[in-house]
């Protein structure tokens, strides 16, 4: 052999890792066996289908099947079993004549093909295997009406029954509505629509089951087929109109609700995690237990003071029961930490020390519903919605106006009462003597807005621009950044006295709101262990 007829060490490597690739490179495992499951699948079917399809030969021969044998014979249950077969033969094609080329291959870039021929298999194979029970379903249906007559139809007559006597209330409730609403007719009747479809599917039917009743009461005998199906499919409409028929009473009720949840306090607590961690003071070496618990009511100062020690602040000796701390006198009790709860078995010593601190934040809102104002109680938030109302002290965080529906409830910060204006129900435009308008107000709601330190009324034109870019999608603070006309930043709140004398204010919130306009964070925004307030 010649230096030229000698293969070069990297052509040998070369050849030797082709001979590897289908080792290497091959289908995954799981593939391969997803294939093989999907050809036991078929396989499986195919021997439910002959065992069900030989039940079918025998109920055909039983003597006792005389009854229900004619409306196989009728329906062509058989036709099933043909349709089963064919599925299972569509199944086995895309085995052989896709799947299996590609096993054949055995090429790794080339499992997303082997997956996405297999995907569609287990669906054809189960509407193979439905379409050979449907006779057994079918005879099951029929059988239940023949053995009992009477009751099969009574419950028919029952269904029929709820639907007709639901149906007038719904009717009445929906043009009432409509006469209270008349901008709302168009989605009433479309909302009705949807429920009455069901009341029509009984109402086809009842003719036809009602003759059947007749014809059973004085002959003995129904069309099996005809009352089985009917009442079947009575029971299946009727259960539907009896269940959205209140659901549909509840929300034209939505239509007569108005509310409002205007913001007008809010603040943060601190929140002190101290963990005990226990041992056996006996022992070298002994295992560490730890315990948390969380201080959430102790005074501001102490918090603050614990926050800023590093290591332990304090001791438990168990067999003595002694306390060893550093803290002031009553400080220890105003944490309200009992140091020998869910003691460890055979730790006899213990510290205290911080393992974090957290906030929890809370709002008070001016609820105005139905035309009635009440103030709530401090409300507990999560942080993420805390934040993101900082800037709207003093405006509606919700607003639901007469005659929406509560999904269309505005969840975007609008000045008090803007989503009310321009709603009859609540008052009209008046001319404000300067070629413009203003709205003007019934009921208590002026002195709502009075109290909040907003202004009496809205100007058209600003309604008009809230209402064609910001209603619903974005919050409106009116003025300028710099200068906003409303919220938390706005003279108007700031001036309010009823905003003067909140927790927010007396925490110095309105400060830092004048120093950092957006800035988010406890300490720019939202106070600290001296400002919370409570």
């Amino acid at each position: 052999m010649t230096l030229q007829q000698a293969p070069s060490k990297s052509l040998v490597l070369v050849v030797a890792a082709a001979a590897g690739l289908t080792g290497c490179f091959g289908l995954p495992e799981d593939v391969v066996r997803l294939a093989d499951d999907a050809a036991e699948l078929v396989r499986s079917a195919a021997r439910e289908i002959a065992v069900s399809e030989q039940g079918y030969a025998e109920f055909l021969a039983d003597p006792g099947s005389s009854a229900i044998r004619a409306y196989a014979e009728r329906e062509d249950w058989a036709a099933g079993f043909e349709t089963a077969k064919q599925g299972l033969r569509d199944a086995r094609a895309v085995l052989d004549a896709e799947v299996a080329p590609l096993l054949d291959r055995d090429l790794l870039f080339q499992e997303d093909e082997v997956r996405a021929a297999l995907r569609g298999i287990p669906s054809v194979v189960e509407r193979a295997r439905s379409a050979a029970r449907r006779w057994e379903e079918r005879r099951d249906r029929l059988e239940s009406v023949r053995s009992d007559p009477r009751q099969a139809l009574e419950r028919c007559e029952s269904s029929i029954a709820a639907v007709k006597a639901a149906l007038p209330g719904l009717q009445s409730a929906a043009e009432a509505a409509k006469s209270a609403h008349p901008p709302r007719t168009q989605d009433i009747d479309r909302l009705l629509a949807d429920v009455l479809g069901q009341a029509a599917a009984v109402s086809d039917l009842e003719a036809g089951v009602a003759a059947e009743a007749t014809r059973w009461r004085t002959d003995g005998e129904v069309d099996l087929a005809l009352v089985g199906d009917s009442c079947s499919q009575i029971a299946r409409a009727g259960d539907a109109f009896l269940k959205a028929a209140p659901a549909l009473s509840d929300r034209l009720a939505e239509l007569d609700r108005s509310y409002s949840r205007t913001l007008v306090d809010m603040k943060q607590e601190p929140v002190l995690v101290v963990r005990r961690t226990s041992w056996d003071g006996g022992r070298a070496f002994a295992d560490r237990h730890d315990k948390d618990f969380s201080v959430e009511n102790a005074p501001p100062e102490t918090l603050r003071r614990l926050a800023a020690i590093r290591g332990w602040f304090a001791r438990w000796d168990a067999r003595a029961a002694e306390l060893e701390t550093g803290l002031a006198s009553g400080e220890w009790e105003s944490l309200r930490i009992d140091p020998a709860v869910a003691w460890t078995e055979g730790d006899t010593l213990a510290e205290f020390s911080v393992a974090g601190v957290g906030y929890r934040y809370f709002h008070k809102y001016l609820v105005h519903e139905d035309g009635q104002a009440s103030e709530t109680d401090w409300v507990a938030v999560d942080s993420a919605f805390y934040r993101a109302n900082l800037d709207n002290l003093g405006m509606d965080l919700v607003s639901k106006p007469h005659g929406s529906f509560e999904s269309e409830k505005l969840t975007q910060a609008a000045p008090p009462g803007m989503a009310f204006v321009g709603n009859p129900h609540y008052g009209r435009w008046v001319p404000d003597g300067r070629g413009g308008s203003v709205w003007n107000w019934l009921g208590p709601y002026l002195l709502v807005r009075s109290l909040l330190g907003s202004p009496a009324t809205y100007g058209r034109s600003e309604w008009t621009m809230w209402d064609g870019g910001y209603r619903g999608a974005r919050p409106y603070y009116g003025g300028s950044s710099s200068a906003p006309r409303y919220g938390t930043r706005s003279t108007t709140v700031q001036t309010s006295p009823k905003m003067r004398g909140s927790t927010f204010a007396r925490g110095g919130g309105f400060q830092r709101a004048a120093a950092s306009a957006r800035a988010a964070g406890p300490s720019s925004r939202g106070g600290s262990f001296g400002a919370s307030g409570k």
